[in-house]
């Protein structure tokens, strides 16, 4: 890889790592296992989404209704930080073919280790 990144700066001075040890392929496989991630997690805030969503239709008391409404609000919130991830993450794909190689890769493991 020998890649280079730029650590935070210490004393208005920039410092870099060097990465002569860790090959694309790593890099790949963790970014899938990071995009897989978010997948999962945006997948169970918009499940709870849905219930809050159903309470709060249903609702007839109002101190109930008022906390479905702010846990809804709260998993809005916790989606829109996945999004924003998920984009960031989503930059990082130089290679798309490299990145689809890793998400066979991980998925394989992950199936793999499911299997046991």
């Amino acid at each position: 890889m020998a890649k280079a990144l730029l650590l935070a700066p210490l004393n208005n001075e920039r410092y870099y790592m060097i990465y002569t040890q860790l090959s694309d392929d790593y890099k790949y496989d963790i970014l899938a296992d990071a995009v897989y991630a978010r997948e999962v997690e945006h997948f169970h805030y918009d499940f709870d989404r849905k219930n809050f969503e159903y309470l709060l239709a249903k609702a007839t008391d109002n101190e109930f209704a008022a906390n479905v409404a702010e846990r809804l609000n709260d998993t809005r919130k916790q989606m829109g930080n996945v999004l924003a991830i998920m984009a960031a993450l989503q930059e990082q794909i130089e290679d798309q073919a490299a990145y689809d190689a890793a998400v066979v890769r991980v998925t394989a493991k992950r199936e793999a280790k499911e299997a046991e």
